[in-house]
């Protein structure tokens, strides 16, 4: 499976950097998910509350991609060190991809979709990006 970032951010938070940090980090998963023929994009977004961003996750048949969208509100990044913002988007991330691998549109099997969910959460683990306990 092929993987890809972008971000699209304010002033405030580290959005950009983290999002680089994803893309620099995923060989591993890259790797892992060879099998799958289609695409991951993460998006990662912040934005001001009064714009309400809304994240997604969708599956583009035509592109064969899941495309994840991440936003979160600037206000919520305000004061926070890069390690807490990994911490707060990091399980935001993981729900979206486990929701977006549940597209009916994705003709993946159900071993297909479990193995984005394992090895992104893998890659989010390693990263520092998920609390211990999850």
């Amino acid at each position: 499976m092929e993987f890809g970032t972008t971000s699209d951010t304010g002033w405030i938070g580290d959005v950009r950097e983290l999002a680089h940090e994803l893309s620099e980090s995923s060989a591993a998963f890259v790797q892992a998910t060879e099998s799958v023929s289609d695409a991951l994009f993460v998006a990662l977004r912040s934005m001001p509350r009064e714009l309400a961003p809304r994240s997604f996750a969708r599956f583009e048949r035509r592109d064969a991609v899941l495309i994840v969208d991440l936003r979160v509100a600037e206000q919520d990044l305000a004061g926070l060190t890069a390690d807490e913002q990994r911490r707060l988007l990091g399980p935001q991330l993981l729900a979206l991809v486990s929701r977006g691998t549940k597209s009916r549109t994705a003709a993946w099997s159900q071993e297909e979709r479990s193995l984005i969910r394992v090895e992104f959460e893998r890659m989010l683990s390693k990263l520092n990006w998920l609390p211990a306990e999850v």
